[in-house]
């Protein structure tokens, strides 16, 4: 099936559908005029925002709002650093780029609100809010996927072509992919279509970076689980046919109507070109950040589409903000012409941590979890942990930390089996003889400057399958956890190794001291001029070097390793 008709987007003025992106001539006056405004470049998350407020789904006359919650709708809100906005008062303009510095949109502020005043309400501190009107320059780009990112009158043109539209009918339904489809959300689908309704798979990706590997197999797997909607009945789906029909109740535009089947499109055979859509069902990506809390599984009872009252983890204050996740699914279904709006994965639908343990040791997933194809995709992009790249962080008193990593580096390049990677803090350099920290000094900000710097590489050459070790002070528990989140993120392992001694011990054994290189003095701190050093509360290994030999440390590591599967025996 051919992909939907889009019409190409990212002209300053193009034609959108809405009032809410000016004409050629008023785009170009916008920005003309922007050269002496204040300029903000916006978060993929906040340009997701504004492309919804752009295509008109808060109404004609788009902005963000003095109230945010209307009538149990969530409204976008504006929230920038104080520094980003100092200054900046009521009825000035302001340029809204993408991180390009391209010009989104021009806001005209109304009102501003400051973390710490009367009238801030949950403002987070060191945040200032912005209220205001806004005209549109031209959409943001994407270059991804275009025939899967129609604009909701694009869509409902696709549906009346298809027939799906009808006056009178019911319109199709929107089925919210807020993760991955597994076999128990196929199945659901499945009883949807097979009762004769239509289904649209609205995928938010609002907030995705284009060039993130993970946003491109997710879209391959959600391809790849709409393609086993032709597969055979599996004996267990009868009973979700039943589940299906309560989530419809849930919705009150859905009492009283009836649709009678009707007959079905044959899938397309063969591979499906990119960006061209299955028969069944269609796939949408939508300008939405996608909600972790629609993305968990639920526990059996749990309505589809949440409603106000417990929530499915007991937390004060969940069951409002999935209600709220609800109420604005349900309005952009609307607003892009479907009906029923189901969020959530299906009843049965897989724990992650599931599927993670799985593809970790090398084992398959059962079809009874995901469809082959889902579990082949995933299996492609998550080999088992001896075949993924993973960082070891050392930890603690600089000196022992750099020897006992550089020694992990030697046993590691010994075996042979692995591409090791050293990153030894201010023992970086250019080739030449430059340290790369060159400018960096003792202090708390540049010792973290530093280990965010490590971190970033250490992520992207772990997520090539590299190994790479790494010894950093790191005094700052938030700085490590960010390092360790932006290395799982990329399917990488991360290993945190706390090195911990008395300061006796640390003097005895510093390497650097024992060279000569270091002044005379009383024994260094942990965390050298960078203040009080945070001991680690989720270190992997810990070893204690006033007990054990150096080679002794790093056999412990190497136990480790062995022993969480990412070296082989």
């Amino acid at each position: 099936m051919p992909a939907i008709t889009h019409t190409p987007g990212g002209s300053p003025g193009e034609p959108s559908g809405s009032s809410a992106v000016a004409d050629a001539a008023r785009a170009a006056e916008l920005t003309a005029a922007s050269a002496g405004w204040r300029s903000l470049r916006l978060t993929l998350a906040q340009l997701a925002d504004l492309e919804l407020l752009l295509l008109g789904a808060f109404g004609p006359a788009p902005g963000y709002p003095e109230e945010t919650l209307r009538d149990g709708l969530r409204l976008p809100a504006l929230l920038v650093p104080d520094e980003a906005g100092a200054g900046l008062g009521p009825g000035d303009p302001v340029a809204l780029r993408d991180r390009d510095g391209a010009m989104i949109a021009a806001l005209r502020v109304g009102l501003v609100h400051r973390s710490g005043e009367a009238d801030a309400g949950d403002l987070p501190s060191g945040m200032i809010r912005l209220v205001g009107r806004i005209e549109g320059v031209r959409l943001p780009r994407h270059p991804d996927y275009p025939g899967l990112r129609p604009r909701p009158a694009e869509l409902r043109a696709e549906l009346l072509a298809r027939g799906w539209l009808t006056p009178g009918g019911r319109a199709p339904w929107a089925v919210w992919a807020d993760s991955l489809l597994h076999t128990a959300d196929v199945a659901r689908l499945r009883a949807l279509t097979r009762q004769g309704k239509r289904c649209v798979v609205l995928a938010p990706v609002g907030g995705t970076d284009p060039a993130d590997p993970r946003h491109h197999l997710r879209v391959r797997a959600l391809h790849a689980a709409l393609d086993a909607l032709e597969e055979p009945v599996r004996p267990t789906e009868a009973t979700l046919v039943g589940e299906a029909l309560a989530a419809e109740a849930t919705r009150p535009a859905a009492l009283g109507r009836v649709t009678p089947p009707a007959p079905m499109t044959p899938l397309a055979r063969g591979p499906r070109p990119t960006g061209s859509q299955p028969a069944h069902v269609l796939l949408v990506l939508v300008p939405v950040v996608p909600s972790p809390e629609l993305a968990a599984p639920r526990e059996p009872g749990i309505t589809a589409t949440p409603l106000r009252g417990a929530a499915p983890n007991g937390e004060p204050g969940e069951a409002d903000r999935i209600a709220e996740l609800a109420t604005l699914r349900a309005h952009l279904a609307e607003f892009y012409g479907l009906g029923g709006s189901l969020t959530g994965p299906a009843l049965g639908a897989p724990e992650r941590a599931e599927l993670t343990a799985l593809l970790a040791a090398g084992r398959p997933i059962p079809a009874e979890l995901t469809p082959p194809a889902v579990a082949a995709e995933l299996a492609r992009a998550y080999p088992p942990r001896y075949a993924r790249g993973f960082v070891a962080l050392f930890t603690g008193p600089s000196g022992p930390g750099s020897t006992l990593a550089r020694l992990l580096v030697i046993r590691l390049l010994e075996r042979g089996d692995r591409h090791v990677t050293l990153l030894d803090g201010g023992a970086l350099d250019d080739g030449a003889g430059t340290p790369l920290s060159a400018g960096l000094g003792s202090s708390r900000a540049d010792h973290e400057i530093d280990t965010d710097w490590i971190g970033f590489v250490a992520a992207e050459v772990a997520a090539a399958g590299g190994t790479v070790v790494c010894a950093s002070i790191t005094p700052s528990a938030s700085v490590r956890a960010r390092v360790r989140a932006r290395v799982e993120a990329t399917g990488a392992g991360f290993v945190l190794v706390h090195v911990s001694a008395p300061p006796d011990v640390r003097e005895a054994r510093d390497r650097e001291r024992l060279d000569g290189e270091a002044p005379a003095g009383p024994p260094p701190e942990p965390a050298g001029g960078a203040g009080p050093y945070e001991e680690p509360t989720d270190a992997e290994v810990t070893v204690d070097i006033s007990r054990l030999s150096s080679e002794e440390a790093v056999e412990a590591v190497l136990t480790y390793l062995h022993a969480e599967g990412w070296l082989l025996p």
